[in-house]
């Protein structure tokens, strides 16, 4: 129903802001994450929150996120079975790009360190969500790069050794460790055979 609003900030707190947009003679509370609060300017600033209207049995309730990308998470995450928009609020507390590359790696843990997330529903989380981004880190893979490594990376070996490179590089740029991305590229390449492309390999070490 609102996809974004915009206005003068008239109150914030770590958990919600009160926005007046211009030329309306009233005030909406938005719910943000505590890291949303904290990046917006002070009290009497202009701001723009990308919205998420929510309605149940017996509330209605907007939430607000720095960017549309972060809106859609949060909509993916109260889908799930258990999910509600405090906890995946909590859960937006995290950036976003921690978030979906832990989700892409099957990495449940790191979705555990959110107060009310226990194993279970980060297992859920990952679950479901797992190929949904595994294909949307591939996709800002290819548009951070142009599908060449080297414009980003430099000189990287010819053949093979490239082939390994692209994939480990394009792993570091989703923000994995270097050792960590070179152990899943090793086995990705022994799953798949000599001859995989890097994408193949990228893609079976986020998904695998």
């Amino acid at each position: 129903m609102y996809a974004f609003i915009e206005g003068e900030l008239v109150e914030k707190s770590d958990q919600a802001v009160v926005i007046r947009p211009e030329g309306l003679g009233l005030g909406l509370r938005v719910h943000v994450p505590p890291r949303v609060a904290t990046e917006l300017p002070s009290v009497g600033g202009q701001v723009k929150l990308h919205t998420s209207f929510q309605v149940r049995e017996d509330s209605q309730s907007l939430f607000g996120f720095s960017t549309p990308a972060e809106r859609d998470l949060f909509e993916a995450l109260l889908k799930i079975s258990g999910i509600g928009g405090k906890t995946a609020l909590a859960i937006l507390d995290l950036p976003r790009d921690r978030i979906v590359a832990a989700i892409a790696a099957g990495d449940s843990a790191v979705l555990q360190q959110v107060q009310g997330v226990g194993a279970k529903t980060a297992g859920r989380i990952v679950l479901e969500l797992k190929d949904r981004f595994a294909q949307e880190l591939m996709r800002e893979w290819a548009e951070k790069t142009g599908g060449d490594l080297s414009v980003q990376f430099g000189e990287i070996p010819t053949g093979e050794g490239r082939t390994l490179a692209e994939a480990i590089e394009a792993l570091v740029g989703l923000g994995y460790q270097r050792v960590e991305a070179q152990e899943r590229v090793r086995h990705a390449r022994f799953a798949l055979g000599e001859d995989s492309s890097a994408e193949k390999l990228v893609r079976h070490a986020l998904t695998h």
